[in-house]
């Protein structure tokens, strides 16, 4: 049977690139396909895994190989503009193994790459003799990878070798070869082995079954000894049982899972990708939340039983009271952890902390780092606050200096740069501190996020003049501005050093200390006491 989506996006992939005349065409066609595959995956995430469950499928074994791959980066939370690019470079080096080409025209590509900063496929390509054959095996352990490296390396493992060996043999075999900061790769596969994935034979109640499609919790199953009205049916994964690891004819699962549409359709629970939240939209239980807060007679009980309908929110809550208070005694009671900040802070602090869980909530090389910034800037904003005299309470400052640190997350071009391009002077410009390539200014970028997440215009307006010199603010800002600015210019100097700083900002930095009576000697203290955030993370998933 070739006439099934799969085989068809399969032939997509693996079709010769023969339209592409420069390297940036090749770039723009490569990153067609990735798109086309990420599509199809998105929407057919049960197609996409029944290639990891039928290793003998008639597919080519490079469009095998990219499902794969996919299929794990998606359970790693990648990024999809960044999974686009690792997916586009994995075509990029197939072409150039097939092709023929010419080195000076491979040069030619590889310094287009070099000019552009396509640094990730640059790495890909690297690995374009070993990427596409068991050689992969052989190699995955080399000191000489970095972790996109050997990633893209495991893909090909458990495309190329999983003919001849065991998930569960390779897995043994690979554990000690893996270097100790990689091993969490081996997390994925571990959960594949242990998922019953579309086309799996396993029992349901003592019945014989078919898994037919799956999310987090549930797979959907047929059961044909049951009556017809329940032959189709969503169950928890506890629920069947797979004591053996076989699955149906290809084409009896197609046709198994074209005649289950409307049970595929019509279901509830979290799919087995997990899904993008908006960015740019708050969570409704949180708007819920800050719209009781906003009241002029607030009921706490009330308040108490809208923030425990979100378990994430009433233990972010607690586990930062305990933390907080002086004799660091665990608090247990949620009414508790909201009386010790207060109302008017709490509604910042939930704000803050979902707000981070979007901004975060996929991986791409620059995560870490940019988290570390934040904090570390959002840490130097409060204690700023408890030296000065100024409107802003900790919480609301550390909020606002995450609306600012938020472009770090969201501007594209970051998602697939292996490095923060900093720039070499203009330490307290917020919009200049950063080399970035972009259609909107930074300012404006954190400015409509925080209109989006239903910031007062106060707040909104000192993000506005995020993007001003300190001496072009209105006065009634002024104090406000000057610890947005220096929380951010500070983490910059601490984490980015130079050994000469330029002029201008020396100069920016004293009029920002001026406007808050504060010291050097104020700032070495307040450092001192943030001496944990003071550390650059080592990468894990991220580019070396």
């Amino acid at each position: 049977m070739d006439d099934t989506p799969i085989h068809d996006i399969a032939a997509t992939l693996a079709s010769p690139v023969n339209d592409a005349h420069t390297p940036q065409e090749l770039v723009n066609a490569c990153l067609k396909k990735s798109k086309a595959l990420l599509t199809f995956v998105e929407n057919n995430a049960a197609l996409a895994l029944a290639v990891l469950e039928y290793p003998q499928l008639d597919i080519s074994p490079f469009a095998r190989h990219l499902f794969t791959l996919t299929a794990f980066a998606k359970l790693n939370h990648f990024n999809d503009h960044f999974l686009q690019h690792i997916v586009a470079a994995h075509v990029a080096a197939y072409y150039w193994q097939q092709s023929g080409q010419s080195k000076s025209e491979k040069k030619a590509f590889v310094r287009f790459l070099f000019d552009n900063h396509l640094t990730l496929w640059r790495h890909i390509l690297s690995l374009q003799k070993v990427l596409f054959n068991s050689q992969a095996l052989k190699h995955i352990s080399s000191v000489k990878l970095n972790s996109l490296q050997r990633f893209a390396l495991l893909a090909s493992v458990f495309t190329y070798a999983i003919e001849k060996h065991t998930a569960q043999t390779l897995i043994s075999y690979l554990t000690p070869l893996l270097p100790t900061n990689d091993r969490h790769m081996l997390n994925v596969p571990l959960l594949i082995m242990d998922t019953p994935l579309p086309g799996s034979r396993v029992y349901y109640k003592a019945h014989p079954a078919v898994v037919v499609d799956l999310q987090k919790a549930h797979v959907l199953i047929s059961v044909p000894s049951l009556p017809e009205e329940k032959e189709a049916m969503w169950v928890a994964k506890e629920e069947v049982l797979r004591p053996r690891h076989v699955h149906i004819d290809f084409s009896q699962f197609i046709a198994l899972h074209r005649a289950c549409e409307l049970e595929r359709t019509v279901r509830g629970g979290g799919p087995f990708f997990a899904v993008a939240y908006a960015i740019q939209k708050p969570p409704l239980a949180l708007l819920t939340i800050i719209d009781t807060l906003q009241k002029a007679d607030i009921d706490i009980n009330a308040l108490c039983e809208q923030v425990e309908r979100t378990p994430a929110f009433s233990h972010f809550l607690m586990s930062t009271a305990s933390q907080d208070n002086r004799l660091r005694l665990p608090v247990t009671h949620l009414k508790q952890a909201i009386l010790t900040y207060g109302l008017e802070r709490v509604g910042d602090m939930l704000i803050q902390f979902a707000l981070m869980e979007r901004l975060t909530q996929h991986t791409y090389p620059l995560l870490s780092i940019s988290k570390q910034f934040t904090h570390l800037s959002c840490a130097i904003a409060s204690q700023l606050v408890a030296l000065s005299d100024t409107k802003l309470t900790p919480q609301s400052a550390s909020l606002l200096t995450t609306f600012v640190c938020a472009p770090l997350f969201t501007l594209p071009g970051l998602k697939v740069a292996s490095q923060l391009p900093v720039s070499d002077s203009h330490y307290f410009q917020i919009h200049r501190t950063f080399k970035v390539k972009a259609q909107v200014p930074w300012h404006t970028v954190a400015g409509e996020l925080a209109a989006n997440w239903h910031q007062g215009a106060t707040w909104r307006a000192l993000i506005h003049n995020a993007g001003k010199r300190h001496h072009d603010v209105p006065n009634s800002l002024k104090k406000e501005h000057a610890i947005i600015q220096l929380a951010f210019g500070l983490a910059r100097e601490a984490l980015f050093p130079l050994p000469h700083p330029d002029e201008d900002s020396e100069n920016t930095k004293s009029a920002l200390l001026r406007t808050l009576s504060l010291s050097q000697a104020d700032i070495t203290l307040l450092l001192n006491r943030l001496s944990d955030y003071l550390f650059c993370p080592f990468p894990l998933t991220e580019l070396n």
